[in-house]
């Protein structure tokens, strides 16, 4: 389908602007995948923890607490086995407050210490409006962003509310060099939205950013997760 036709439908639908990037954006990763000369994924270099001055991990929170054991099981589990070894999905979040309300990651990191109850920020890396990624929880600790399902689950929130505004190109450029340099790094097979790994729970990451779902798992190799099943 060319170019033009593609907008002019999408814009019948009322939903011209978020198609459209969804089109470029999927265009320039069909051209990178269609390239003869193999790219291994970048690196990203995300901020480190004590630039974003993370609180110390508490091992006594009410939801998370102690170490994990046959008595313990939603305790805090440290993967002691090779990465690639230890996971298989990558599950994308949003963080569910406007970018226009800047949002830290101490700010979510504060929320799931003192809310939630969790020993540590619960996802792996944050991207903010800017593009700018953070190293969240430890890759070698299962996260806390899955309801019933974190183990082999690598989360990545990004800075906004999705169902009110779109992701920045920053963001989603980000989170695809992040997305393709997980995969590679641990050896990934999955890729979900929040939502579908807990259907009628949450409808993170939120409207305007489920299309572009399955264009970071293409980009990236991967096969998409619609169910948690």
């Amino acid at each position: 389908m060319k170019r033009r036709t593609f907008l002019a439908l999408m814009a019948a639908g009322g939903g011209l602007l978020i198609a459209g990037r969804v089109y470029e954006y999927w265009q320039l990763v069909q051209e990178q995948a269609a390239s003869a000369i193999p790219v291994l994924p970048a690196m990203p270099t995300p901020i480190p923890r004590a630039d974003w001055e993370a609180r110390p991990i508490n091992h006594e929170a009410f939801n998370e607490y102690g170490f994990a054991s046959e008595t313990n099981p939603t305790g805090w589990l440290e993967y002691r086995d090779d990465l690639k070894s230890a996971y298989h999905t990558l599950s994308i979040h949003h963080s569910a407050v406007s970018r226009l309300a800047y949002e830290t990651m101490r700010t979510i990191q504060g929320e799931h210490l003192d809310k939630r109850g969790w020993a540590d920020i619960g996802y792996h890396f944050g991207i903010d409006p800017q593009g700018h990624i953070y190293t969240g929880r430890d890759l070698h600790v299962r996260g806390a962003s899955v309801a019933g399902g974190n183990t082999g689950v690598i989360g990545v929130v990004l800075m906004g509310n999705f169902e009110l505004e779109a992701p920045t190109d920053a963001q989603l450029i980000a989170l695809q060099t992040l997305t393709n340099w997980l995969t590679e790094t641990c050896a990934l097979t999955h890729l979900a939205g929040h939502s579908e790994l807990n259907p009628g729970i949450t409808v993170c990451p939120g409207r305007f950013m489920q299309p572009y779902l399955d264009v970071l798992a293409r980009g990236a190799g991967l096969k998409r997760t619609h169910t948690a099943s």
